[in-house]
């Protein structure tokens, strides 16, 4: 038999010539098209986004809390008001005594009825896809589906073509989410080597993370109760690191800004703490010597923060001034005195921090009553 003999009802449809449904730029441009949904603003938007940490740094617990958080309908991470729907969290890792326990730690009332768990689930290529999706269908008010971990849902791989095999691994989730309009946020881990760029971090060839809509990175020092979030993705204007602390009592994740600024932040307060306790002028190198760090880092930072008025150089050494005029005052000598926060005051109405606050109220870094700082 010919080529040309064979009946083109027999061929594939992508072989016979058909071409695909097309779309002016102009028509594109007069539609009307619905905003992204977002599961958590700024952070989740609809589609499937990939959570990535080290083991346990908090990752289930993060995913955990952002399904509370939208079943509820009230606030993810401490700062982000959400829109309340029903929720799936595929627990795969854990048992129901342990997540009865975690729950009981998050909640400060009854469970939200709007949050449905399951700890067994099949491979998304032995009907899990299917079964994601009648369980969408069952519930038109979805809005977030969280799945821990990425191994246990992800199809057997064959180790041929690495980078097509991750690629793939989530594929079929991305038409559910769009076609329902939720986030699917899939846990996974990093690797164990650091990397400039947050996403070479995560464990997998690059066909993992070009395969997905948006990434995660949860960044931890182990044993420190702060962390920083990487965010990422097509619906994510512009990459953004936000600074996290955990709040022991409620077992949860807060946002408590943007991770340079509050990093900046937290040294510049290391710094004040050493020179307060020195008392007397000292050179970067006795600063740094202290704290640990680079000489030439804590040299910069100490000739901006002195450019700040927050500390006074002398014959190349720096101190707390006695200058009330600056933002930082010390108490002796000066007549006006410091208070719990990093501040200056000349009288009980003036009071500011460092960060322009009254009273340093409402401040994440100087309000030791801020939502944020508590349990830290």
């Amino acid at each position: 038999m010919m080529a040309s003999d064979i009946p083109r009802e027999w061929l594939r449809p992508e072989r016979i010539g058909r071409i695909p449904e097309t779309v002016s730029a102009a028509d594109l441009m007069a539609a009307e098209l619905p905003p992204v949904r977002w599961g958590v603003r700024g952070v989740l938007p609809e589609g499937v986004t990939l959570l990535a940490g080290k083991p346990k740094l908090g990752k289930s617990w993060l995913a955990l809390g952002l399904c509370v958080a939208v079943a509820a309908g009230g606030v993810a991470l401490g700062t982000r008001q959400v829109e309340q729907g029903d929720v799936l969290y595929l627990a795969l890792e854990d048992n129901r005594r342990r997540l009865q326990k975690r729950l009981g730690k998050m909640l400060c009332g009854p469970a939200p009825k709007g949050l449905e768990i399951a700890t067994s689930w099949p491979k998304l290529d032995e009907g899990g896809v299917e079964a994601l999706g009648a369980w969408l269908g069952e519930h038109p008010e979805a809005r977030l589906v969280a799945v821990d971990t990425l191994a246990k849902i992800r199809p057997r791989t064959r180790g041929q073509n690495v980078y097509q095999e991750d690629y793939a691994a989530l594929e079929e989730l991305l038409p559910l989410a769009a076609e329902h309009e939720v986030a699917i946020v899939v846990v996974h881990h990093t690797r164990k080597m650091a990397a400039a760029d947050p996403l070479d971090e995560i464990s997998g060839s690059t066909g993992l993370t070009g395969g997905v809509d948006g990434v995660l990175v949860l960044k931890r020092d182990r044993g420190k109760a702060d962390a920083v979030l990487h965010v990422d993705g097509r619906d994510i204007e512009e990459p953004a690191e936000y600074a996290l602390k955990w709040d022991a009592e409620t077992a949860g994740w807060t946002i408590v800004g943007e991770a340079e600024e509050y990093r900046m932040s937290e040294e510049r307060k290391d710094i004040i703490g050493v020179l307060v306790e020195a008392g007397e002028f000292l050179s970067p190198g006795e600063v740094a010597d202290v704290l640990g760090k680079p000489r030439n880092t804590v040299k910069q930072r100490l000739w901006r923060m002195a450019q700040d008025g927050q500390v006074e150089s002398r014959n190349g050494k720096y101190g707390i001034t006695h200058n009330h005029d600056n933002r930082v005052t010390e108490a002796r000598g000066s007549g006006y005195p410091v208070t719990a926060v990093i501040g200056y005051s000349e009288g009980t109405e003036s009071i500011r921090c460092i960060h322009e606050y009254a009273g340093g109220k409402g401040c994440y870094l100087c309000d030791p009553n801020h939502p944020a700082r508590k349990g830290g």
